[in-house]
């Protein structure tokens, strides 16, 4: 299948599951993600909303956001992402896309190496950590600085629905490989 088959079969699958198994999903991450050193040690957290049948991380926001962490969410007003801080009732905006974002100045947003950990939404995943995002290249070309040696931080963590999962992926050489992918099964990486 070639990668837009796969965005396709699998945005149908993910659409396919029930409100009930999203929000027990969403919680069964959430444990698998507070659980990592990555996540206890991480401050600075790029999250996002789900959409689209996208597994939940609302229980890990407000996890987060009481711990004293801070959340950012990605904006989405150029070819890379910049991070908005997030807390409980931010004042939000629609983006191009039609997705919330909060409603802050540039100077309130981060730049992609100044955050602590990414848990980054996919669409198609395999076991050695590659990735098919929704097609933008947003994260590829965000975090492209991270294929240079010696460059390891923000950790990038792909979140996902098991279902999400292939026996293989051929990265193109832009992708950018993940550090790990959770989904509410399992830990790869």
């Amino acid at each position: 299948m070639t990668h837009d088959e796969l965005r396709q079969r699998n945005r149908k699958l993910r659409a396919e599951i029930s409100k009930d198994d999203q929000a027990r999903s969403a919680d069964c991450l959430c444990e698998r993600i507070i659980a990592l050193n990555e996540y206890q040690q991480a401050h600075h957290i790029a999250a996002y909303f789900a959409v689209n049948g996208e597994i939940g991380l609302d229980p890990l926001i407000d996890h987060a956001l009481s711990q004293g962490k801070q959340i950012y969410l990605p904006n989405l007003d150029q070819k890379s992402l910049r991070f908005s801080p997030y807390f409980r009732e931010q004042k939000m905006r629609i983006n191009k896309f039609r997705l919330p974002e909060p409603d802050v100045g540039d100077d309130e947003m981060l730049q992609p190496e100044e955050l602590d950990l990414v848990l980054a939404p996919l669409v198609v995943f395999d076991a050695n950590r590659n990735r098919i995002g929704m097609g933008g290249g947003f994260y590829d070309h965000s975090f492209a600085f991270r294929k240079q040696a010696g460059q390891d931080k923000p950790v990038l963590i792909g979140v996902a629905h098991e279902l999400q999962m292939v026996d293989q992926l051929i990265p193109e050489e832009w992708d950018v490989r993940l550090d790990m992918v959770v989904t509410e099964q399992g830990i790869y990486g």
